[in-house]
Parts: structure tokens; C-alpha cells; sequence
């Protein structure tokens, strides 16, 4: 790996924690300082929501402003919304405010987060687009993704450790280390060949035929996850009768970890070894993932939930450089920018829906939920077949010629 690349990913490990933070420090922290579960699904939602709008922007300014100053910029406003948000929850724990206006300075300081850190990941994705061959560009993208598992099993070890020196100090700690990125990114990044032709500027948008597909796979494959990630807790307890809140969050994080790592395993070690193309991943990850979800809804242990988890973890480390690599390949060079902002976006935008609708279904019936997502998921999978993904070989002689 070059040294570009490796101070790239330190940024996207950062902020992974700073992701994972959100849930294992500002989730058991939300009720003592007076916010009620709307109210914190409003916080989380808002940067989510802020992320939807600012990422294809980003995308598109990464052209003619460069990616490293992009990435920096997204670095730097990471750590100044993190922090604000640090700041925030300690005057919450310090009862220097009333709910209310505590819950517009936490509004505000997710606000700037998600407004600011949402140029980091269209950045860094249009780096390595223009960085990577097009036969590279599946295993480069798979780095990317990579680089946010780390992040989100790193960030829970971390906030357990740096949480006995205070209840934020890991976000504090997270702020830092995502300066300390942007130090590194400013000192030693180079910035990548310049594509943009200022008289043709890119004017892609979400609709685009070329890349409308690979957007709705990330919208559907994010928003089926979240809803079954929001009603994992209770499905716990439900089907297996774990009721021990200590055992049902043991159980959650046992699962959510086994998919953490077998993302990992498939993302660093198999997709940099057999570089499997967009095609490939396409066509085979979205009906892996919808079998997952059924056998999911079918288990009748902690046993088969883990490994459906893991199963989980094997599809999305299919799906994500999959997405990624064919969006990228499917436009030109002068066009990665704004197809990067658009590929960061359509996430977030499935992040937005999954956990209200996830919530909702569930009262029909647990099972609603996982049946629910592998339909989806089939469908989209229809569509890979379906259409014509582009293939490297063919992007690359093109490319030369």
C-alpha cells in the first residue's frame, strides 16, 4: 500500500470511531442529561439528513478544489463538530442548561458534523477512482469500506477505555486523532492527477442512468441493515428470551462483531487477492444478502444469529467496492467527483429510513423486517442481472485508446 493511500484510510479509520462513538458513548449518556429517545433519534438523524444534501456538493467542489484540500476540510470540520458535540453532552451532564436548549446546541454541533465531515468520504472515494487502474478499482474501493469497519471496532475498545477518564474523552480522543489525519493529509498527501475540464464541468445527477442503479443499491442495502439493526435488541429478547438487559447487550455486540470481522477478512485479504469484478460482486451479493436476511428470520438460536450476522458482514463486503467500482466505471474521469458525492450520499439517505421504518414493521411481526429487506434485496439484485455493468478490461482499453 503507498503512502498516499495509507494516510487516506487513517481518515476514513477516524471516522469510523468517530461513527461507532455515537452509539457506544452518546446512546447510555442520552437519557442523563435529560434527552428522550425522540430527541435522540432526531440528533441522529439530522447529520444523516445533512449528509443526504452536502455530499454531492463536496463531490462535486473535490473537482475544481482539489480532493486533498476536500478531505482536509472534511478532517477538520469532523473534529469541530465532534467536539462541539463533546462539549454539549458535558454541559448536559454538568446541568448548566435546560433540556431544551441543550437539544438545539447538540442539534447545532450534529448539524455542523454532518454538514462539514460529509466531504470526507466523497473525497477520499474520488481519490481512489483516480488513483486506481480500472481492473484495481473493485479491490481500491474495498479498501475504502474496509478502512470504516476498522473504524467501528476500534471505536467501541476505545470508548471503553478512555471512558474511565471521563464519559467523553473518547470523543474528545476521536477529534484528535481525526486532526492529527488531516495534519498527515495536509504535510504528506499528494494530490492526484487533475481531470476536471473547467469548460465541461460534470452536471450528474442521482437519476443518471449510469450510476442510478448502484445508488439504489446503497439506499436499499443501508436502509434493510439499519431497520435490522435498530430491532436486533428486541428481536433478542423476543425470539430468544434473553431479557437481562446486560446479556441482550452482550448478544448485540457479539453479533455485530462477527459481522465487523468477516467484512474485514473479505475487504482486506479476498478482495485484494482475486480482484473479483463489479459485475461479479453485483450479481452474487444482493441474493446473499437476501438469503442472510431469511435465514435470519428463521433462526432458532444465538448460534444462527451470529453466523447470519457474519452472513451479513459477506454480503456487504461484497456489495459496497462493488457499488463503488461500477459507479466509477461507468463515467469519466472528469465526472469521478460528482459520482463520488452522490455514492456517499445515497447511504445516508437509506440511514434516514431504515431505523423509523425497521420500528414500525416490527409491530406487525418480528419477522416483517428481515422478509421485508430480501424481497428488496432480491429486486435489486434482478436489476444487476439486468443491466449492463460496465467491466474493467473494457474500461481500461477504452481508457487507452
Amino acid at each position: 500500500m503507498s503512502r498516499d493511500k495509507a494516510i487516506l484510510l487513517f481518515g476514513l479509520v477516524t471516522y469510523g470511531i468517530g461513527q461507532s462513538l455515537l452509539y457506544v458513548v452518546f446512546g447510555p449518556l442520552a437519557r442523563d442529561i435529560g434527552l428522550t429517545e425522540a430527541q435522540f433519534g432526531i440528533l441522529i438523524s439530522s447529520s444523516n439528513i445533512a449528509v443526504v444534501i452536502f455530499s454531492p456538493f463536496w463531490g462535486r467542489a473535490s473537482e475544481t478544489k482539489g480532493r486533498k484540500r476536500i478531505f482536509i476540510l472534511g478532517l477538520i470540520g469532523y473534529a469541530a463538530g465532534y467536539s462541539l458535540l463533546a462539549f454539549g453532552i458535558q454541559v448536559g451532564l454538568w446541568a448548566l442548561l435546560a433540556a431544551t436548549p441543550l437539544f438545539f446546541l447538540l442539534l447545532a454541533s450534529r448539524l455542523v458534523y454532518g454538514m462539514l465531515a460529509s466531504a470526507i468520504s466523497p473525497a477520499a472515494t474520488a481519490y481512489i477512482a483516480d488513483t486506481t487502474e480500472a481492473k484495481n478499482r473493485a479491490a481500491g474501493m474495498a479498501l475504502v469500506a474496509a478502512s470504516g469497519g476498522i473504524g467501528t471496532i476500534i471505536g467501541p475498545a476505545l470508548g471503553g477505555l478512555l471512558a474511565k477518564l471521563g464519559p467523553v474523552v473518547p470523543m474528545y480522543a476521536a477529534s484528535v486523532l481525526a486532526l492529527i489525519a488531516a495534519v498527515l493529509s495536509g504535510i504528506k498527501l499528494t494530490e492526484p492527477a487533475r481531470h476536471v475540464d473547467l469548460n465541461n464541468k460534470a452536471k450528474v445527477s442521482a437519476f443518471d442512468r449510469r450510476i442510478f442503479p448502484y445508488l439504489l443499491g446503497w439506499f436499499v442495502i443501508f436502509m434493510v441493515f439499519t431497520a435490522v439493526q435498530v430491532i436486533t435488541a428486541f428481536y433478542i429478547e423476543d425470539r430468544f428470551s434473553v431479557t437481562v438487559r446486560a446479556d441482550v447487550i452482550e448478544v448485540a455486540s457479539i453479533a455485530l462483531l462477527s459481522m465487523a470481522i468477516v467484512m474485514l477478512i473479505v475487504q482486506i485479504s479476498i478482495m485484494q487477492i482475486w480482484k473479483l469484478t463489479p459485475r461479479f460482486l453485483l450479481r452474487t451479493a444482493f441474493f446473499i444478502f437476501a438469503a442472510v436476511l431469511l435465514l435470519f428470520a428463521n433462526s432458532s438460536s444465538l448460534i444462527a444469529l451470529y453466523f447470519c450476522f457474519a452472513g451479513m458482514g459477506f454480503s456487504f463486503a461484497l456489495a459496497a467496492p462493488g457499488l463503488n467500482a461500477a459507479a466509477s466505471l461507468a463515467v469519466g474521469a472528469h465526472e469521478q467527483g460528482a459520482v463520488a458525492g452522490w455514492l456517499a450520499s445515497a447511504p445516508a439517505f437509506g440511514m434516514v429510513f431504515g431505523p423509523a421504518l425497521g420500528g414500525i414493521v416490527y409491530k406487525f411481526s418480528p419477522n416483517v423486517p428481515m422478509i421485508g429487506g430480501a424481497v428488496l434485496s432480491i429486486l435489486v439484485g434482478i436489476i444487476f442481472w439486468v443491466i449492463n455493468i460496465p467491466d474493467p478490461v473494457e474500461v481500461a482499453v477504452k481508457e487507452q485508446s
